[in-house]
């Protein structure tokens, strides 16, 4: 019964976005000029084995390329319920979803899966790319670590995502919650550039970032091949966020959806 649920929900967001006839276009093109922009910059940025670039393998443009496609990725995972929470609003059929058969928790994970898969495939493209003309080298891969990390980070990512659909109910357009991982993911993260140039001060802050630890295991599992037990210590941090978050994210939801119910303004946006 879930797995055609799970059929109907990606087939109506596919059909949506075929709906738009100039998003294949858009994407391709708002995927392909970025990486264009980035490997000219990076032409200004010596490779060099000693500095901060240089626990990474020194070329800031593999540097850039990682940290920008994942941010970009994990920041969907964050938004993108709040999204699909808002344009159920718009549409007037937020509270038909969320009163049907159908639990809250699987509801807000099949309107989101489809942009999970869209964007996937959006990530692998901009690598292909990357591999094929702008001379990324990913020799070096370690595929397992790279894997866990990435489902790690996720389960960190969309647990943030289920607390912006949760406060998008609660606080319409003023969520707070993406905005001010946004903010600071921006900025601490490490996505255009390493940490370590950063002031002391403001060094110290990032530790409270979680995409930090995240681009930190990706960059040197892709670009050095760190194996699992050599990430150990970004990998627990990762893993400790996520199930910590994961319960209290599905808890805050459920909660924001029976107080919208009982105030009446579920559909209000």
């Amino acid at each position: 019964m879930r797995l055609y649920k799970l059929q109907a929900f990606i087939k109506r967001d596919f059909t949506i976005f075929l709906s738009y006839k100039m998003a294949l276009i858009t994407t391709t093109f708002g995927t392909v000029f970025p990486l264009l922009t980035y490997f000219f910059i990076a032409k200004m940025v010596p490779s060099k084995t000693e500095g901060s670039l240089a626990l990474y393998g020194g070329d800031y443009f593999s540097f850039t390329l990682i940290g920008i496609a994942f941010t970009t990725y994990f920041m969907m995972a964050v938004q993108e319920f709040s999204a699909t929470t808002r344009r159920d609003q718009m549409a007037g059929c937020l509270e038909a979803l969320l009163s049907s058969q159908t639990d809250t928790k699987t509801i807000i994970f099949m309107s989101a899966i489809f942009k999970f898969i869209h964007n996937g495939t959006v990530l692998i493209f901009m690598f292909i790319v990357s591999a094929l003309f702008l001379g990324f080298d990913m020799s070096n891969i370690n595929i397992l670590s790279t894997l866990l990390t990435l489902i790690l980070s996720l389960g960190v990512f969309i647990s943030l995502g289920i607390f912006s659909a949760g406060g998008t109910i609660i606080f319409k357009q003023g969520e707070p919650f993406s905005i001010v991982f946004g903010a600071l993911s921006s900025l601490l993260g490490g996505a255009v550039f390493p940490v370590a140039i950063l002031p002391d001060g403001l060094q110290k802050f990032t530790y409270l970032v979680p995409i930090k630890y995240s681009l930190d295991a990706l960059r040197l599992s892709i670009l050095q091949g760190y194996s699992i037990q050599m990430l150990s210590n970004q990998l627990i941090i990762l893993f400790c966020i996520a199930i910590v978050l994961f319960p209290l994210s599905l808890k805050f939801f459920e909660w924001a959806v029976e107080k919208g119910k009982k105030s009446g303004t579920l559909m209000q946006y």
